[in-house]
């Protein structure tokens, strides 16, 4: 167990100080509180609270409560003890330390159980809020995470992430590499994901651009240059400007 345990700090941990530490301590308490307060414990940590209602025993300190709890015996209402929240601001989710004897990690901001981990997918549960497990993937791109029903789609979900946040100079480069023909077909759904990677477009305005016009993101192909005048004068058009510029031509 306690090597699982080393192998999800380590997963976890994206590079920023102490990283994902062991979060919870050895007090005593396990009373209710309701609104802002500090308790009296001993504790210190940069953890915080999710939502309204009841801190866990035992000094963790994983309350429901308002606020950041930073300093002494953070948290709110009540309860007392020794304990300190996870660091670099990742708790446990709502209010829930463990299930079942498993530690409850907040990984992106899902309260999520890890149960093996292999390479850069992890894989677990995550919570939902009537307290039902269900299973996932977890990928790590990077210092961004994913989840995902199977492991490709957390895996290409983290990627996005990861390209997204890179400078645009070095996503078209990459796209450059990656589809070096102007007029080799490409698949409908890679196309899809490609907007989001180079413009940051949402979900919702890609599908309205596809009904509007007539696009199947699931099935079908075009090309880079089909693409391109396609989506020219759409979302964050400075984007594909500088995609066709790259390409050497005109639009």
């Amino acid at each position: 167990m306690a090597v699982l345990e080393d192998k999800i700090i380590a997963f976890l941990d994206v590079g920023y100080g102490n990283g994902y530490g062991n979060g919870y301590g050895n007090g005593d308490g396990d009373g209710y509180g309701y609104g802002n307060g500090y308790g009296n414990g001993n504790g210190y940590g940069n953890g915080y609270g999710n939502g309204n209602g009841y801190g866990n025993g035992d000094g963790y300190g994983d309350g429901y409560g308002d606020g950041y709890g930073y300093g002494y015996g953070y948290g709110n209402g009540d309860g007392y003890g020794d304990g300190y929240g996870d660091g670099y601001g990742y708790g446990y989710g709502y209010g829930i330390a463990e299930i079942n004897g498993k530690k409850v990690y907040k990984v992106d901001g899902v309260p999520t159980i890890i149960e093996s981990i292999k390479g850069n997918i992890a894989k677990g549960y995550t919570i939902r809020h009537n307290v039902e497990l269900v299973p996932c993937y977890v990928a790590k791109v990077g210092n961004y995470f994913a989840h995902g029903e199977t492991s490709h789609e957390a895996l290409q979900a983290a990627q996005e992430k990861y390209d997204e946040n890179r400078p645009l100079s070095e996503r078209i480069a990459d796209t450059i590499r990656k589809y070096p023909t102007l007029d080799t077909k490409v698949s409908h759904s890679e196309l899809y994901s490609l907007h989001h990677i180079l413009t940051g477009s949402c979900k919702f305005g890609r599908d309205e651009f596809a009904r509007a016009h007539g696009i199947d993101t699931k099935n079908g192909e075009m090309t880079m240059r089909e693409f391109i005048e396609l989506t020219k004068d759409a979302y964050d058009s400075e984007a594909i400007e500088q995609l066709a510029g790259a390409y050497n031509i005109n639009i």
